[in-house]
């Protein structure tokens, strides 16, 4: 199977906006569309600066959006279009080289600690796992009651960066959220 490409564009409009017109685009001309919206996927899309510029009003609001390479194309062949006739600018149309995804965890039990060891070490192919740091830790003399204590009888640790498929990393972002002991950051993509 050959890997798909993805596309990040950029509209100049309200999400909102954006949102429901992809949804009218999609549902017109593409039946099998992947179309990911970085401000709900966890997708870096913007610094403090331009947060910043679109809330006083220096710079219009945008959406990023993710999306697969037939309908990037479509998107860039019919632009001129959806400009005069929505009144959406499409202001950048980049190809994504790769994305990545930092986590670290850390488990006060052997159990959750071999949870998430398992789901990071059986990642799908199109992704794949740099950096793993793992560090256990046993204190003897902290055994008992742990829920409030300041010492751990156990105590994993580990942190690393996954990267691969953009569509790939949104789905193991979700994942992640599940587990309540690991935190991720926001997916950071390379543009070609």
């Amino acid at each position: 199977m050959a890997k798909q490409s993805f596309y990040e564009v950029v509209f100049l409009g309200k999400p909102k906006v954006v949102r429901a017109f992809m949804k009218g685009f999609v549902m017109g001309t593409l039946d099998d569309a992947t179309v990911i919206y970085s401000f709900s996927s966890g997708i870096h899309h913007e610094g403090k600066a331009e947060k910043m510029a679109e809330m006083v009003g220096i710079r219009g609001t945008d959406c990023h959006i993710v999306v697969d390479s037939k309908t990037s194309a479509l998107l860039k062949k019919r632009s001129k279009r959806i400009t005069r006739e929505t009144g959406l600018e499409i202001t950048s149309h980049r190809h994504i080289r790769s994305a990545s995804l930092d986590f670290k965890f850390q488990a006060f039990a052997p159990r959750y600690n071999q949870e998430i060891v398992a789901l990071v070490k059986n990642l799908p192919a199109g992704l794949r796992m740099e950096g793993f740091k793992h560090n256990v830790k046993l204190d003897p003399k902290a055994k008992g009651i742990e829920a409030y204590s300041v010492a751990h009888h156990y105590e994993a640790c580990g942190e690393a960066t996954v990267v691969g498929s953009i569509d790939l990393l949104v789905e193991l972002k979700k994942k992640f959220a599940d587990f309540p002991l690991i935190q991720s950051e926001d997916i950071v993509l390379k543009l070609a």
